[in-house]
């Protein structure tokens, strides 16, 4: 859920992490002449080799902190959807940190590897550890959550067209401007409230479908209506629940176990509004790390 628009230009964002079992690789080497990067697999030329590169900016980061110069190489292996709203670009700077960290033996705290990826991106923190949290917020810190054996099994529609996070934001705050009510703080901090105390590590999915809410699907759908016809699809071919993820474009599709997932997958991946249809279960741990694997 999002508030309005504060001084700072921030939001304040109250939102559920999930870690779901679809991953990409990143193989870390020595390399005199770097840091470098290359990319392969699902979209790899969508993504920056060089300064924007969330993985250049994390061990660039992680060597200033400890004093070390990065000479580091990336072999990127992408198999989660780019430009998505799942997180791809985060989970990998994640991973720098955490390789980087163990291949250079400086044993810095995950306290410090969590400061460092936050200044990259908000998300970052969250897929060193992976699993369940609450984000509440520009540079506030995660909240853990305590998961149970209870299994989420998602099913992911990408649609063929990506949304941007600047343009979805800003349509928000059009939109909430069109409509201002002078209780929108408070209505978000409630429902802010309502949510954490969500026991949402502990329940089946099936009991807090009225919880999944996005406030960012209105506005993604005004950029691109393709997100309303997936969620649709979603919904008619026996979805549990439909709702965008992050800032979209992607729409996640929840399963009531791993054969309705297959079933659901399968149904999904015959429409055409989707260019790539996924299937993954949470919560999972974030970063693993595989020493001398290639």
């Amino acid at each position: 859920m999002i508030g309005p628009l504060r001084e700072d230009q921030y939001h304040d964002i109250t939102l559920v992490y999930q870690a779901i079992s679809i991953y990409d690789t990143l193989h870390i080497s020595h390399n005199p002449a770097g840091p470098t990067i290359s990319v392969a697999g699902t979209e790899s030329e969508r993504i920056p080799k060089d300064g924007p590169n969330l993985v250049l900016r994390a061990v660039q980061a992680l060597g200033d902190h400890v004093g070390f110069e990065p000479h580091v190489h990336f072999d990127l292996i992408k198999a989660i959807p780019t430009q998505a709203g799942l997180g791809g670009g985060s989970a990998a700077a994640a991973a720098a940190l955490v390789g980087c960290n163990i291949l250079w033996g400086m044993n810095v705290c995950d306290d410090d590897l969590t400061v460092l990826g936050a200044n990259l991106g908000e998300d970052v923190p969250f897929f060193i550890k992976g699993m369940m949290a609450f984000g509440l917020g520009h540079k506030r810190p995660l909240v853990n959550v305590q998961t149970s054996n209870y299994v989420w099994n998602w099913v992911l529609g990408v649609p063929a067209a990506g949304l941007s996070t600047k343009s979805v934001f800003e349509r928000f705050d059009h939109t909430l401007a069109g409509s201002p009510s002078p209780s929108a703080e408070e209505i978000y901090l409630k429902n802010r409230q309502n949510c954490i105390e969500l026991p949402w590590g502990a329940s089946h999915p099936e009991d807090l479908l009225s919880a999944l809410v996005n406030d960012l699907e209105g506005p993604s759908i005004q950029l691109l209506p393709d997100v309303e016809i997936a969620l649709c699809v979603g919904k008619t071919a026996g979805a549990v629940a439909s709702l965008m993820s992050g800032s979209g474009s992607t729409c996640a599709f929840l399963a009531r176990d791993e054969t309705h997932a297959r079933s659901l997958m399968i149904e999904l991946q015959k429409d055409t509004v989707f260019k790539e249809v996924l299937m993954g279960s949470d919560p999972v741990e974030g970063v693993r790390v595989l020493q001398g694997m290639r």
